[in-house]
């Protein structure tokens, strides 16, 4: 059998070969990684051995047969191999909610930005664990990223709960403006405080209220309602003011307690009320927009940290490019979210606004003496630019 040998051996011998400058012992030239020559160079220096080995002396043959065998090991390795990363990312929403699309985007997103060297695994439904388990999980450590919502975070990191203050939102582009802008990142500064970092602030939407009793038209109808809220006092603080009986249950318990009769009725976006099929224990939902919830994404700064800098900003960078798009995504679903809610057999009725707003202005008020006006009154600026 004839071996022919390499286009790469023709052009070192020619001296036309960047190769050439690994046997001059210098590792400044392109072909050599690590100082380990990549694999075309190694072809060309093996067959350079080979030809010249026999006429060298007794001593620069008897080394050049050891080098030989040194590069017949070198040409049988890969030219290094690149550290990968593994991350575990949970969240609350069903495999059909919105939750899920965007966090699979994300994940895809990462991988293709780090030549497939981070690899996000997504788990819906809560199936890597409860929410509070998870947020609390992102501070100490013990969990890797979440997608989770303000009003849980808030029980970690108070000042985050003002994105949940009643009304304090007209409409989505009001919430964008302030969550990309200072007092976004003056929220992330706070959460790092508490150990982790905020990739950045996704979507969730407008709530509303869900129950098996009666259509909600004015504050008054709320008078004695036992409604599920999230595990978040601001929600507490305002279904109270409202006359409710308000009652935290973790989302994972919300459907059971409805079926049961624990509580009369619940409320948020309407992905979650098609998705988690509230519509099969609830006859009416009341569009008040009363509350908006955001939702955060949280990696632990143990799971940071152990990235190299330029994973890091991959994974920052694209959590905040998909955030804008989240909420574009939740808007432009929601009117055949609501045509389906329908088609469900929900009884839906609009609100007039007003009476609520007023009837929740002693919770902004609470707030703005517990977190200093300053804030607050900033996010009421940014709805007026």
């Amino acid at each position: 059998m004839t071996l022919h040998p390499p286009a790469s051996y023709q052009k070192f011998r020619s001296g036309h070969s960047p190769c050439r400058e690994v046997t001059r012992g210098t590792h400044s030239v392109h072909p050599v990684h690590y100082g380990i020559p990549d694999l075309s160079c190694r072809k060309a220096i093996f067959w350079t051995l080979e030809e010249e080995i026999p006429y060298m002396t007794l001593t620069r043959r008897t080394f050049a047969h050891l080098a030989l065998a040194a590069f017949t090991a070198l040409a049988a390795t890969p030219i290094f191999a690149q550290e990968t990363y593994a991350l575990k990312f949970g969240h609350t929403g069903a495999p059909d909610h919105h939750f899920q699309k965007i966090s699979e985007k994300f994940a895809a997103l990462v991988a293709e930005r780090t030549n497939n060297n981070v690899k996000i695994e997504v788990f819906p439904s809560d199936s890597l664990g409860k929410q509070m388990e998870l947020v609390e999980g992102a501070f100490f450590g013990t969990t890797d990223m979440v997608l989770t919502s303000d009003a849980v975070l808030s029980n970690f990191v108070p000042e985050v709960g003002i994105i949940n203050l009643p009304f304090i939102f007209p409409d989505s582009d009001h919430v964008r403006n302030v969550l990309d802008g200072e007092i976004g990142n003056q929220l992330g500064r706070k959460i790092e405080e508490q150990g982790a970092v905020l990739v950045g602030w996704w979507e969730n939407g407008f709530r509303h209220i869900t129950n098996s009793k009666k259509p909600i038209e004015k504050p008054a109808d709320l008078s004695g309602v036992k409604l599920r809220v999230p595990e978040g006092p601001i929600f507490v603080d305002t279904f109270t003011t409202l006359g409710a009986n308000a009652t935290p249950i973790a989302f994972t318990e919300l459907y059971s307690a409805l079926q049961l009769g624990v509580v009369d009725g619940q409320e948020n976006p309407p992905a979650h009320i098609l998705t988690q099929k509230f519509y099969e224990v609830q006859d009416y939902v009341s569009r008040t927009g009363h509350i908006y919830l955001s939702s955060p994404v949280l990696i632990s700064r143990a799971a940071f940290d152990k990235l190299p800098e330029n994973y890091r900003q991959v994974i920052l960078d694209t959590g905040r490019e998909l955030a804008a798009e989240h909420t574009q995504m939740v808007l432009a679903a929601e009117d055949a979210q609501w045509a389906e809610i329908e088609a469900k057999g929900m009884k839906i009725n609009d609100v007039e606004k007003a009476p609520f707003v007023e009837a929740t202005r002693s919770v902004i008020e609470k707030y703005r003496e517990q977190f200093g006006p300053e804030i607050i009154d900033a996010i009421e600026q940014a709805a007026k630019k």
